[in-house]
């Protein structure tokens, strides 16, 4: 008689537990939220590193926050380097002098870009990655990226900055877990690798524009920053 109880008993809370991981899948946000920290390393076009040149103009650790629609790029001392803000369409680019460019992303960094699937795998922080290239008119990038972390591509279809919606449409969104971004026109690669990997909800809050940061006005055109 006990053990039949038990048997119930057991049948009972697998059913309940099965309901709630059904309920809980259900009612999972599609889309990625939190943070991915990334370490970066530069090497010359020969195989070379080359971070002690770069670090006094180039971050070797940056932090990504992103949401539904907005994200910002910070570095190791939590300084701003990118900022979009989705609701208003906004995209800057910050100095390490506590300046910032408030850009047109609709403007192109490069005229032609194509992409290619590459027959490369990878696996960072235990998620497998898939690879796919984009090629621009400087810059090549080669994206490693798992299908499961991913944002929603509406906020970017317009946003041309360094290919980033050609990429997003290629890959339905995923971000990428590691960016190898080789530089022709600089001559130097940068290998962006992810080292930490964060679900969590945002506070709107962290999207807004630094009130430390003052804007400038650009004289050049985005080539000045880009």
């Amino acid at each position: 008689m006990k053990l039949r109880i038990l048997a119930i008993y057991i049948i009972i809370l697998s059913i309940l537990s099965f309901h709630a991981g059904a309920q809980d899948s259900l009612n999972r946000n599609p889309y990625f939220e939190g943070s991915i920290k990334y370490n970066i390393n530069f090497t010359d076009l020969q195989g070379n590193n080359i971070n002690k040149k770069m670090a006094p103009f180039f971050d070797l650790i940056q932090t990504m926050y992103v949401d539904r629609n907005n994200y910002k790029m910070v570095n190791q001392n939590n300084q701003h380097v990118k900022l979009f803000q989705g609701k208003y369409n906004a995209y800057f680019f910050f100095n390490r002098d506590n300046t910032a460019y408030k850009i047109d992303q609709t403007s192109k960094s490069s005229q032609r870009t194509r992409v290619y699937d590459v027959d490369d795998v990878d696996t960072i922080l235990g998620y497998p990655c898939k690879a796919v290239k984009v090629d621009g008119d400087y810059r090549a990038y080669i994206y490693f990226y798992n299908p499961d972390i991913k944002i929603d591509i509406e906020p970017y279809q317009n946003y041309n900055m360094e290919e980033w919606n050609v990429y997003l449409k290629a890959v339905d969104g995923a971000l990428p877990l590691r960016v190898i971004t080789i530089d022709i026109r600089s001559k130097f690669i940068e290998d962006r690798v992810a080292v930490d990997v964060s679900r969590r909800e945002l506070l709107l809050s962290e999207f807004d524009f630094p009130s430390t940061v003052k804007l400038r006005k650009l004289k050049y055109g985005i080539d000045l920053v880009w």
